[in-house]
């Protein structure tokens, strides 16, 4: 079995994304050695192609002609949660209020504020899906992308939610249970968010929730 072939499997195993600049970090070999050893693999059929950079193992005996890795999928590992390391992202706007129940509206083009551009805003598209990535405020980790996102949603509350920010409260602080992040670390990132952001904070008495830890 090709070497490479064995890394790929035992760092992302089958129907994962496999983006090549990432395998590097895995390798002891040129860019130019990695290139031609993904080539022939990917014309073996043993790499399938996404798009350039990404490609991923299809398991074998697979009942599809053509089977495809789930786009959504190389999105979040390519943007919010790369396999086997820390979470790098999180998706904002309209698409997170749905997800807490505080619309029912769902946005065509989801947003992600991630570490991995280091343009304000921009869009990429993955085959006919097309994303929205943005440069975050603070640089997210495991510990604070919970927070962050409450954040960016109280900085545009009015727009993205259809009930009142009272009507929001319980969601929001079930969603933060568990979060590590003391008041000193809030009182750091608030500062780097809009003035409606501090506002929205206050009404909900976010501050007492972490005063509390």
């Amino acid at each position: 079995m090709n070497k490479i072939y064995e890394v790929i499997l035992k760092e992302y195993g089958f129907d994962e994304p496999v983006f090549t600049k990432d395998l590097k970090n895995h390798l002891n070999i040129s860019d130019e050695a990695l290139r031609q050893n993904v080539k022939r693999l990917s014309d073996k059929g043993d790499l399938i192609k996404v798009r350039n950079g990404i490609y991923y193992v299809p398991r074998a005996g697979s009942v599809f002609k053509n089977p495809r890795v789930n786009i959504d999928k190389v999105i979040r590992r390519r943007y919010i949660k790369p396999i086997n390391k820390n979470v790098i992202g999180y998706i904002s706007g309209t698409n997170f209020a749905n997800q807490l129940g505080l619309t029912l509206q769902t946005a065509s083009v989801t947003t992600i504020v991630t570490n991995e551009t280091g343009r304000p805003e921009h869009k990429v598209t993955f085959g006919k899906k097309e994303v929205k990535l943005k440069k975050p405020r603070i640089k997210i980790n495991d510990q604070n992308y919970k927070l962050l996102q409450i954040l960016d949603l109280l900085s545009e509350y009015d727009r993205v939610s259809e009930i009142p920010l009272k009507n929001s409260i319980g969601f929001i602080k079930k969603y933060l249970q568990g979060s590590t992040v003391t008041i000193s670390e809030l009182n750091q990132y608030i500062k780097k968010y809009p003035r409606k952001a501090l506002e929205n904070s206050i009404e909900m008495e976010l501050y007492n929730e972490f005063a509390r830890k």
